[in-house]
């Protein structure tokens, strides 16, 4: 009688320890944002030039509501610049929005250090999800840009 009462009270302990539990806690998995259509640079060549305009585009579905969209322009690792320089902008506009095409033109600033870098896509929702799309871009001087490049005067 003893040995079952021993048994029954290990497997009622080893219960309590093997119990299932939800792995999300009861929140559904929330989907990532999309982006689709991404031009970045001019001629969507991932290029730019300092001073001169810079063409945008990403077309974003996210599951919920959008918080913000972002892009950065960070110096990537290994690469050597003249200076230090990075560059970052917030478009807030599209808050509230489930769906919608970024289409931006902005000029690269005329302190930005020639180079390699890194161009990230940020999309934040307003279920706290977020994707990151990461790009490469070159920046050059007006005088170093490749021929191939149509500058706007």
């Amino acid at each position: 009688m003893k040995t079952k009462r021993n048994i029954l009270a290990f497997l009622l302990f080893a219960l309590c320890f093997t119990a299932c539990r939800k792995d999300n806690d009861g929140n559904p998995e929330l989907a990532l944002p999309t982006i689709s259509n991404l031009e970045i640079g001019l001629n969507n060549n991932e290029t730019g030039v300092i001073g001169k305009d810079f063409h945008f585009n990403a077309d974003i579905l996210v599951s919920g509501k959008i918080e913000n969209v972002q892009v950065k322009i960070l110096p990537r690792s290994g690469e050597t610049y003249s200076k230090v320089w990075s560059h970052e902008i917030t478009w807030d506009q599209y808050r509230d929005a489930k769906n919608t095409t970024v289409h931006k033109h902005f000029y690269i600033p005329t302190d930005a250090a020639e180079g390699k870098y890194d161009f990230l896509v940020i999309v934040n929702d307003q279920n706290g999800t977020k994707l990151e799309v990461k790009k490469s871009l070159t920046i050059y001087t007006e005088a170093n840009a490749p021929e191939s490049i149509e500058l706007e005067h």
